[in-house]
């Protein structure tokens, strides 16, 4: 018997394989943590204004912690799901990855996500039907680490059903639909 407890209360309702992945926007901002999700991939998504393409994105291929179950025998279990977390009308990127000065002996690993802040922008210029807001991205591995940039909002979508293990990763026995 386990004791149920999400960190992400109110969030996790289901995942129903016939219907489309679970999305969440700008305002689901405060139910939301990315506390421990893995980073495997950054995009920079921009149009071609020559081509009418007006367009800014950030683009994170994420391992989402949907929910954490921890259990009565001391040990915690993670619905975990691959993910898309895309950021909308971004600038002013700023990516600060600290060297953990090893002499190059440490393999690369997932970046780890701290959490996600975000500071409302007063006086912007870049969205002026919408808030806009400053976002920082800070991670616990690398210590330190840190992605800042402006954005008007973002959408996280689940691309699959989330799947019950001991680690907080998505399994890598399993198939991983593919971001980009």
């Amino acid at each position: 018997m386990s004791k149920r407890r999400s960190i992400d209360a109110g969030y996790f309702v289901g995942y129903d394989s016939h219907m489309a992945p679970l999305t969440f926007e700008t305002a689901a901002f405060d139910r939301l943590s990315w506390h421990d999700n893995a980073v495997h991939r950054l995009r920079i998504d921009v149009g071609d204004p020559d081509r009418g393409q007006w367009h800014s994105r950030l683009i994170l291929d994420i391992d989402h912690i949907v929910e954490w179950l921890c259990g009565t025998d001391g040990r915690t279990q993670f619905r975990v799901a691959p993910a898309t977390l895309a950021f909308e009308n971004a600038t002013d990127l700023s990516i600060q990855l600290p060297e953990r000065g090893y002499g190059a002996q440490i393999s690369l690993n997932p970046l780890s996500i701290d959490r996600i802040e975000r500071e409302g922008v007063t006086d912007q210029r870049i969205c002026l039907d919408r808030p806009y807001w400053r976002w920082s991205i800070r991670f616990n591995d690398p210590e330190g680490g840190l992605i800042a940039f402006g954005a008007s909002g973002f959408r996280l979508a689940l691309r699959a059903e989330p799947v019950l293990t001991a680690e907080q990763r998505y399994p890598t026995d399993r198939s991983r639909p593919l971001l980009f």
